[in-house]
């Protein structure tokens, strides 16, 4: 295998392990449900997290460390995995981490939210293109140049080599 192949095969790999992935999904699902009336998907449906390309060392390891928190909490209050607890328990469980400001969650939250809102497939039912918002039709005025003169008259800061 190359090592092209066997980046690519890492990369379609759940980053987190299959018990890691499954505590994912279940916070997706409890996250962003698929609406009642089947307009809007899930989060998990649109596979947000399958892989870890767009996560940092620092994001992964929170996430790493975040997931295995979650599972033993589960199991140590309830004794079953974060996956198939009740959505009422995985709230609450859920709950009180946010009260506790965990970092995992905050991350979580925000990537999921944010990953959720520029899915390609959710852009258009939100009345959006999924397209950059610039340049296609949208006019930038033209700055005031003169505005960095005061930085152009400034000294230099660095020595020339």
């Amino acid at each position: 295998m190359s090592a092209t192949e066997s980046a690519a095969a890492a990369a379609s790999q759940p980053a987190f392990g299959a018990t890691g992935q499954a505590t994912l999904n279940a916070l997706q699902d409890l996250m962003i449900p698929a609406s009642t009336d089947g307009r809007m998907p899930s989060a998990r449906s649109l596979g947000l997290y399958a892989d870890s390309a767009g996560l940092t060392p620092g994001d992964l390891a929170v996430f790493a460390s975040g997931l295995a928190q979650i599972e033993a909490r589960a199991q140590a209050t309830h004794g079953t995995p974060f996956a198939q607890l009740p959505i009422a328990a995985a709230m609450a469980m859920v709950d009180e981490m946010r009260a506790q400001r965990s970092e995992f969650i905050q991350l979580f939250m925000l990537l999921t939210t944010a990953r959720y809102l520029q899915n390609p497939a959710v852009m258009p039912l939100n009345g959006l293109e999924a397209r950059p918002p610039w340049p296609k039709g949208h006019v930038v005025a033209e700055g005031d140049w003169s505005l960095i003169e005061v930085v152009r008259a400034r000294p230099k800061l660095y020595r020339e080599v």
